[in-house]
């Protein structure tokens, strides 16, 4: 879910119990040797203490249980860390919501009747969202960037057997490929011919996403006469362009590595 929404929904919650809200800067530039894991242990102890000072049991024991959820699933997380995590927990409504950024946060820990969100609103502000347009042979993938996060919106595949675009949920990739090379196999010489036609008719699809998610830029990656095209055509601010094939494997990994970092 885009943080965006996170806030939202965050702003909405009730005041029905107490609120673990952590923010970690698990920056490697600066967190030599594992240094947040230390700083993670810390803050929780204090908070712990602060607890008992002030609370009954009952308030101890919900917050030693986050606190033992929160170090599993950091300690089980160390290959997806960036430069900062975020952590929203509460023992009401089930809420545990967690957030690997690329950009730096100041560590910070609350215990309160509500998420504290003042530090993630400011972040927010400082790192506008971008889209990430994928145009593969056949297939148009669209992904929204907000502060390292990357969430696949909408993904598109040629039919040829009607001409058209269609909007795929929930079918594995394998079968999606092997859909795709029939279609190719079986009309290639019109494929050929109205390629460009195809993927010029998605482009008020991606203007109209960028609208709603209030892209402030996209970057562009894919086949290179698809990427000329949306070049020219596309009435949006144009980040960065990578003429590229991206497997569905190591899409978000690349993606963050060779162009969201640029």
């Amino acid at each position: 879910m885009a943080l965006r929404n996170v806030i939202n929904e965050l702003k909405e919650i009730e005041n029905k119990g107490k609120v673990l809200t952590i923010y970690l800067n698990t920056d490697r530039a600066e967190c030599q040797s594992g240094s947040w894991k230390i700083k993670l242990k810390n803050g929780l102890k204090k908070l712990e203490e602060y607890i008992r000072l002030g609370s009954d049991d009952k308030e101890v024991k919900e917050f030693k249980k986050l606190k033992k959820k929160v170090e599993k699933t950091m300690n089980d997380s160390v290959t997806n860390l960036q430069k900062g995590a975020i952590i929203f927990a509460s023992n009401v409504d089930k809420l545990f919501s967690v957030h690997f950024l690329q950009v730096p946060v100041e560590t910070e820990f609350f215990w309160e009747d509500e998420p504290k969100l003042a530090q993630l609103e400011e972040i927010q502000r400082s790192y506008p969202t971008s889209g990430v347009v994928i145009a593969n042979v056949d297939e148009l993938i669209l992904m929204h960037s907000e502060l390292g996060e990357l969430e696949v919106i909408a993904q598109f595949e040629f039919e040829a057997y009607t001409d058209d675009w269609r909007l795929f949920e929930g079918i594995a990739a394998a079968d999606r490929t092997a859909s795709s090379a029939n279609h190719r196999d079986a009309f290639q010489d019109r494929y050929e011919a109205n390629k460009q036609r195809w993927i010029r008719n998605m482009i008020p699809v991606i203007e109209r996403e960028s609208k709603e998610n209030r892209w402030n830029h996209i970057h562009i990656i894919g086949q290179a006469e698809y990427l000329s095209l949306l070049e020219n055509e596309l009435n949006l601010k144009i980040k960065n362009v990578l003429r590229k094939t991206v497997s569905n494997i190591d899409q978000k990994q690349m993606i963050n590595r060779e162009v969201l970092a640029m």
